[in-house]
């Protein structure tokens, strides 16, 4: 006949019985019986548990007695790269080695990038973009700070050259830098730009 799932400790607490019955011991008892659990305890399936621990407490703010909540970073930063180009050129309209980033720069007015694939998505469509136009698909910075591009077109021109990594393009005050981790742009007049890749985005 075949065990049962604690079958060796039945079996031992069985003879524990019969043992006691002819010596009537009451501490050959207690030892047998805590013995047939230790064996039915090492045949069973052990499981472990992981018990997450509750959330980290909000942290004071001082005097005013405000409290904050910790947040985690998403996946819609990316770091801005410090790499020099290693060489320059003066394209007005580029493809980013993949394919996948086309940008365009028009001198005194703008440069801006749109992408295809992305693992992140933009903010929310604000007012002033109105529903008969895209909004997000890229980035654009020029007359102020780098924002989200609002438009029906876009800036990947199929028939543009690829822009080699370690590459910029440089037209007016507009530099745009092609690198592995994405395609940097810089209004030199301003200072403001962006940063866009696949894995994220930086506005600056």
């Amino acid at each position: 006949m075949e065990d049962s799932e604690h079958g060796p400790a039945v079996r031992v607490f069985a003879a524990a019985q019969g043992s006691l019955r002819m010596r009537h011991s009451p501490r050959a008892l207690a030892t047998l019986v805590g013995a047939a659990w230790i064996l039915a305890g090492c045949g069973g399936t052990t499981k472990t548990v992981i018990v997450q621990g509750p959330p980290a407490p909000a942290t004071s703010g001082g005097a005013g007695g405000q409290t904050s909540t910790p947040t985690s970073s998403t996946a819609t930063t990316a770091k801005t790269p410090s790499e020099a180009p290693t060489s320059i050129v003066h394209r007005e309209a580029f493809l980013s080695p993949t394919g996948n980033i086309g940008c365009m720069i028009v001198a005194g007015t703008s440069a801006r990038c749109d992408i295809v694939k992305r693992n992140w998505s933009p903010p929310p469509r604000p007012s002033s973009c109105p529903n008969v136009v895209d909004f997000g698909q890229g980035l654009e910075v020029g007359n102020g700070a780098a924002r989200f591009v609002c438009a029906g077109d876009t800036a990947r021109d199929p028939s543009s050259g690829k822009l080699r990594y370690g590459t910029a393009s440089q037209v007016g005050a507009f530099t745009c830098v092609s690198r592995v981790t994405g395609v940097t742009c810089t209004d030199s007049s301003t200072g403001h730009g962006f940063t866009i890749s696949v894995q994220g985005y930086r506005l600056f």
